[in-house]
């Protein structure tokens, strides 16, 4: 069983890797906590786009576990409704990062983490 869930780890990150590598571009990932729901476009700069709840604040902080590494947090700037761009770099190489969201608004504070498969680092 668990030599199964890592051949299906490795598809993934394959499958990730080579639609980069021919023509397209960084994927986007969803996900939700139960005051607001994001999707993150993980191009260079980070892009968080809030689909539910007013979020007024967003926080980023990269954390890539097989390595060891993490990124200090990293302050976001308003780029049009709903939508926040990082200011400056989050992720320092490509590979598998883990990204904790901390967004703040009416509804209150809330972090929202989720995984990425980060490629082609500038």
């Amino acid at each position: 069983m668990r030599y199964l869930a890592v051949c299906l780890l490795v598809a993934g990150v394959l499958f990730v890797v080579t639609s980069r590598w021919f023509g397209g571009g960084p994927e986007d990932v969803r996900a939700a906590g139960e005051r607001y729901g994001v999707t993150v476009l993980t191009a260079d700069p980070v892009e968080v786009r809030v689909t539910s709840g007013e979020a007024e604040t967003v926080t980023l902080a990269a954390v890539m576990p097989g390595m060891g590494h993490a990124s200090p947090p990293v302050g976001t700037v308003p780029a049009g409704p709903g939508r926040f761009v990082a200011e400056k770099s989050v992720f320092g190489m490509d590979g598998v990062w883990e990204l904790s969201i901390t967004l703040s608004g009416a509804q209150g504070e809330e972090v929202i983490n989720v995984s990425t498969v980060v490629t082609s680092v500038r």
